[in-house]
């Protein structure tokens, strides 16, 4: 082996991606949005969960220790109190709120709150005071984020009154009671995969048929863009669609995974997200030159899709300044969805606006592929 022969071609390599500046800007840029999107998203906890509250405490306000409990709420971002009842009818309409997932909990102090506390302040046999929380149990992090913020509340304000009096907090689950953390996880996974076999097969095909010349022999043909188009559109989002289907299958054989709504629905909602995904490839391979040049935009989609969609953590995780991103991201829908359909056994009249979004999403993308394909011709 000769050193200057090695040393040659190495000085070949780099004169080449000399001349490529998309290339020198992937290298430069991407480890840098990545460790920037990993650390921001690793580092977040959970904020601004939305909840109501019903106060039916009738304790006078400075002695109430409900209030006091609110209050110490209000200081800190882990929950958001959207709204605060002091009526009876308040219980049934923050519950009914938490069931169509407008909200992530409702908070309840009955109406002897502050008596059940002092009562169990002097008698530690007594029963202690209740705390309702009805929660949705679609995510477990939620859940945990919720009560533990609560615990937190009663140890900082018993501390206050310098008192040790038995607060239960009571939660009651209006979806996922027996829901584990699979349960949960197995949706995002089956968005995420199909998402990722979609446009990383549509955004190679084309670049490779565009270097071949496939795609001029066949625009040369009576075939019409739109039906070029759909073609693509309808084979990978089938595979998309079977790759799903043997990730449900293996989740419901190996790990008993939770499944309460119609799972074709489910389905349906992986394929209209692949149908848009090879819609973003096929747009997108027309600005590569070659398969090494699109596989350069491969991290620049599927990262903020993995750290920002919800896949792994709860949206409510992820920081204040990139969680708008967030609401860009088609598989925050996706996922969104199907845990509705999966794990609250949600119908299309629950999930309609994520079918609305992905659908127009879909339709977006192959609309510019077809007029990417009319410009090529």
């Amino acid at each position: 082996m000769r050193v200057d022969r090695v040393l040659a071609i190495a000085k070949k390599n780099l004169r080449s991606l000399r001349h490529d500046r998309r290339t020198v800007g992937f290298l430069v840029l991407m480890p840098l949005l990545m460790i920037t999107i990993f650390g921001y998203t690793f580092g977040g906890n959970v904020k601004n969960v939305n909840v109501y509250v019903v106060n039916l405490d009738q304790a006078p306000a400075n002695e109430s220790v409900s209030a006091a409990i609110i209050t110490y709420l209000q200081t800190r971002d882990t929950l958001h109190i959207a709204r605060i009842y002091t009526t009876a009818d308040g219980v049934a309409f923050a519950t009914e709120k938490v069931k169509d997932a407008d909200i992530w909990a409702s908070i309840v102090f009955n109406e002897t709150f502050t008596e059940d506390v002092t009562k169990a302040s002097l008698d530690a046999s007594g029963q202690p005071a209740m705390i309702g929380l009805t929660i949705d149990g679609t995510n477990p992090n939620i859940v945990s984020s919720v009560s533990n913020e609560l615990l937190m509340a009663i140890r900082a304000v018993l501390g206050q009154r310098a008192f040790i009096a038995p607060i239960l907090v009571v939660p009651d689950l209006v979806y996922g009671k027996d829901a584990r953390f699979i349960d949960f996880f197995a949706p995002g996974v089956m968005g995420l995969a199909a998402m990722m076999v979609t446009f990383m097969l549509s955004i190679i095909s084309f670049v490779h048929e565009r270097s071949t010349s496939t795609l001029d022999r066949l625009l040369s043909t009576p075939v019409t863009e739109g039906e070029i188009v759909a073609g693509y559109a309808l084979a990978f989002g089938l595979v998309g669609l079977v790759q799903s289907c043997v990730i449900i299958t293996a989740a419901i054989l190996l790990f008993n995974v939770m499944i309460v709504g119609n799972v074709l629905l489910a389905l349906l909602v992986i394929f209209i997200l692949g149908v848009g995904n090879q819609g973003l490839g096929f747009l997108l391979s027309s600005i590569a030159k070659n398969e090494f040049q699109a596989i350069q935009f491969l991290p620049l989609i599927l990262f903020p899709s993995i750290l920002l969609s919800g896949v792994f953590w709860p949206i409510e995780a992820v920081p204040t300044l990139l969680r708008p991103v967030s609401y860009f991201i088609p598989l925050t829908y996706a996922v969104e969805g199907m845990r509705s359909v999966m794990i609250r056994g949600w119908s299309v009249d629950g999930i309609w606006p994520e079918l609305l979004i992905l659908t127009a999403f879909a339709i977006a993308m192959l609309v510019l592929s077809m007029y990417g394909l009319k410009r090529r011709k």
